[in-house]
Parts: structure tokens; C-alpha cells; sequence
């Protein structure tokens, strides 16, 4: 009798934690199980997608721009959630808010000048979401973690965005060929992106080593 008890607040157990991914919980983080999937939600502010296209209304970014950002948020999220199936614990909501909201301040930083990624990351803490700017900051550049660690939103909105040319999703060869037309000025500049183009490639090895598929498939969202 006390083991059935025991299945039956276990079965329970296990349906309260088949929550939406943007429920709060009371806990710091919580487990997420759907679809056959068991992601991380941390007990953080995070702006929704309402609110995320409020903010990118709210600082007059461009359309081009918006849609750069709504393809880069679809494939971060593909990948993240297909992470997630294979044991990553990530938030799918701060991987989403992150990737529309990278290139907030692009459009300004190309008359000024300054950094965008830190920027961006600027007006998020201000706004009260510092882990969506955690996130955003790292957009320009980030390293792969360490072999054997856990994925990191951060790696994966990266990762999405160097994936991303304008709004059409192409190889990592491409969209790196892409930027050094485009900001390869100098001799020093041109040996930058080489040096990041190869961090890069390290970090896609990291990624799609934990996923049954490769890199290519991304290009099939293309005409999804």
C-alpha cells in the first residue's frame, strides 16, 4: 500500500512540472519537462516576446534589423530546444529574449561607433533584465566553454548570429566571408575574424557533438 501511495505522489509530482516554459517558480531554478524535453527555467525577470518587440519598437530599431534578429532568435531556439531532448539544461525564454534583442542598439552604434554587443547589454541592466544582457554582451564574441561543461545560453545566441547573414540563414564559411567584406579594413582587423572564425568552428564542434544531426540542418529551417 505505501509504495502505490508513493507511485501516486510521484505521478503527481511529475504532472505539476509539466509547466509552460515562461511559468515562474518559486524555487531559484526549476525543471522544466515537455515534449520529451527537461530544460532549465531560472527564477530570473525576463522580458517576454510582447515585451521584447516593445523594447525594439521603444528604441526605433529598423525592420532589416528586426528581422535579422527574428531569424537568429529561430534558429537560437531550434537548437536550444533540441539541446534540451539530449540532457542540456537551458531556459528556452532567456535563449529567445537574448536573440531578439542582440542587436538592439546596432542601428546606433553604426553612426556612433561603439560597441553594439555592450551597448545593448547597457540598456538591458537598465531595463532590469541582466541576464538577457549577460547574453547579449557575449553575441560578438564568444569562446566555447571547456569540453565537458555545460552549454551556455550565451554560446548558442552566438553561435545563432554567426549563422545568420542579414536574414537568410547560411554555413558559418559564408557569414564569416560576409564580415570580412564588410569589416575586414585592416590587416590586423582580417586576422581577428580569421582567429574568431576558428573559435567559432570549435564551438560548433561543441554544440552539434551533443546532437543528432549537424550543422547543415540548420539551412533547412531556411524553407521551413
Amino acid at each position: 500500500m505505501i509504495f502505490f501511495l508513493y507511485l501516486r505522489k510521484f505521478a503527481f509530482f511529475s504532472l505539476t512540472l509539466r509547466w509552460e516554459v515562461r511559468r515562474r517558480c518559486p524555487f531559484s531554478f526549476c525543471y522544466i519537462m515537455m515534449e520529451g524535453m527537461v530544460c532549465r527555467r531560472d527564477y530570473l525577470r525576463l522580458p517576454d516576446r510582447r515585451r521584447c518587440y516593445e523594447i525594439l519598437r521603444e528604441n526605433q530599431v529598423p525592420s532589416h534589423i528586426v528581422a535579422h534578429c527574428e531569424k537568429v532568435a529561430l534558429v537560437a531556439t531550434f537548437l536550444a530546444e533540441a539541446l534540451c531532448r539530449e540532457g542540456e539544461e537551458l531556459d528556452l525564454a532567456l535563449v529567445e529574449a537574448g536573440a531578439l534583442l542582440h542587436d538592439v542598439t546596432k542601428h546606433l552604434s553604426l553612426k556612433t561607433g561603439e560597441n553594439h554587443a555592450l551597448s545593448a547589454a547597457s540598456l538591458l541592466e537598465r531595463l532590469g533584465y541582466p541576464q538577457v544582457a549577460k547574453v547579449v554582451a557575449s553575441h560578438i564574441f564568444c569562446p566555447p566553454g571547456p569540453p565537458g561543461t555545460p552549454i551556455r545560453e550565451e554560446e548558442i545566441v552566438y553561435y545563432a548570429d554567426k549563422r545568420v547573414k542579414h536574414t537568410r540563414i547560411v554555413t558559418l564559411k559564408e557569414r564569416f566571408e560576409d564580415l570580412k567584406e564588410r569589416y575586414g579594413r585592416s590587416v590586423s582587423s582580417l586576422i581577428r575574424l580569421d582567429h574568431l572564425y576558428e573559435l567559432t568552428r570549435l564551438l560548433e564542434r561543441r554544440l552539434f557533438k551533443k546532437l543528432p544531426f549537424g550543422p547543415e540542418r540548420l539551412l533547412e529551417l531556411e524553407d521551413g
